[in-house]
């Protein structure tokens, strides 16, 4: 028994196209995934429990740092720019091999859809029948949901599953990020380059500052976010020209809290320009630290948080509907009139299911489609299938 808990995060570690495994990278997405699930289960929390709370949400400390959740959609959006950027980055820096692009974007298609398009469907039926839906009407919501789209022609968050608006800018980063990376990583000169893409940062930074691209519904769009996959592409930078030369520090762990702080204090709906600037800094300044910290890079890198990190994609795509299913089933759930004291017990019953949930729908619905060669395998199957019927037996029943 003990054995076989110890081999789960091996049986959850993802497949990885390139064969090469950054664990620091699946330590980060659950740094990424795990607020953005506290966040969603204490709003679910608030709108739905009966009880009278000693100090209200609006004056909770804790009520606060939960509703700051959504910082690890951003945490998201730097892992992305790191990830797409680095096989190109590694190309044109370091003489690495030339990225296809029709096999990088036949890639995206078979190791995300076919999960996206399984959950999405799933919870469209769901959508329909539980809420009392006309098909007819929402219909529309799920194609443009299915296609990407739906921030685009909708000005909204899909009612399907909102969390889903995150992706669709995941998609236009997608289709953008090989030209973006090429041009980028296409001057030679270090300083130049670094200097060239910060200042892109701040230039995009500064452009959405005077046109408010952060609002709806440009928020709904790469326009509002760009910014955050070009840090990633100067962590990617550094990572392979710089990373051997700088050395572990037990100080980059202090730093890295420290980031942490400044991205929940930094962020402000107001959107003033000098508290976005701290925020996009401070997400550099954290991914730099918890890769060179002793401690962090501890926490990180151990194989049960980096298991739970990458296998976020099915965490992300089922954890909102399952937390309203939950919270029907939990919300009277009273064992004091502290906020606090409630919510972490909603979120002891929440975590661990919505974790062992999604382990089981990783291994049955993501990680076979990680193999890049799922698609030819599959069709070797049906071919041999319909070249190999099973013989049908003519012996004659001699009962007769």
């Amino acid at each position: 028994m003990l054995k076989m808990i110890k081999s789960i995060p091996e049986r959850l570690s993802r497949i990885t196209s390139g064969g090469k495994f950054i664990k620091e990278i699946d330590g980060m997405r659950f740094i990424a995934i795990m607020p953005v699930l506290v966040q969603h289960m204490a709003e679910r929390f608030e709108r739905n429990t009966p009880v009278n709370f000693t100090v209200p949400p609006e004056n909770n400390i804790t009520a606060f740092l939960a509703s700051h959740g959504f910082i690890g959609v951003y945490i998201f959006f730097v892992i992305s720019g790191f990830i797409l950027s680095l096989p190109f980055a590694r190309h044109k820096l370091k003489d690495g091999r030339q990225v296809k692009l029709l096999s990088y974007y036949w890639r995206r298609i078979t190791r995300l859809e076919p999960p996206y398009i399984l959950w999405t469907s799933l919870f469209f039926i769901v959508f329909v029948i539980h809420g009392h839906k006309v098909f007819t009407e929402v219909l529309p919501h799920y194609l443009a949901s299915l296609t990407y789209t739906h921030g685009l022609f909708y000005h909204q968050w899909s009612p399907i599953n909102p969390p889903t608006w995150t992706l669709e800018i995941e998609i236009q980063f997608y289709i953008a990020a090989p030209f973006l990376a090429l041009a980028a990583f296409n001057i030679r000169h270090k300083i130049a380059r670094r200097a060239l893409n910060l200042v892109l940062i701040l230039s995009l930074m500064l452009i959405q500052q005077h046109f408010k691209l952060y609002t709806n519904p440009y928020n709904l769009t790469i326009l509002g976010h760009l910014h955050y996959f070009l840090i990633g592409f100067m962590l990617a930078d550094i990572y392979l020209c710089d990373w051997n030369s700088i050395k572990k520090n037990t100080v980059y762990d202090f730093i890295a809290l420290a980031a942490i702080i400044a991205l929940i204090f930094s962020w402000s709906w107001d959107f003033e320009l000098h508290r976005r600037l701290l925020f996009a800094a401070s997400l550099f300044v954290l991914f730099f630290a918890v890769f060179k910290g002793n401690y962090v890079n501890r926490f990180i890198s151990n194989r049960w948080i980096s298991a739970i990190g990458g296998m976020c994609y099915t965490i992300y795509l089922i954890h909102l509907p399952f937390s309203e299913f939950l919270i029907s089933l939990t919300k009277n759930i009273h064992i004091t009139n502290s906020y606090t004291v409630n919510l972490i017990i909603q979120l002891l019953i929440f975590l661990p299911l919505i974790i062992c949930l999604s382990a089981v729908f990783f291994l049955l619905f993501e990680k076979p489609f990680m193999d890049k060669n799922w698609p030819r395998n599959l069709i070797a199957k049906i071919k041999n299938i319909f070249n190999h019927p099973k013989p049908v037996s003519l012996e004659v029943d001699k009962s007769q």
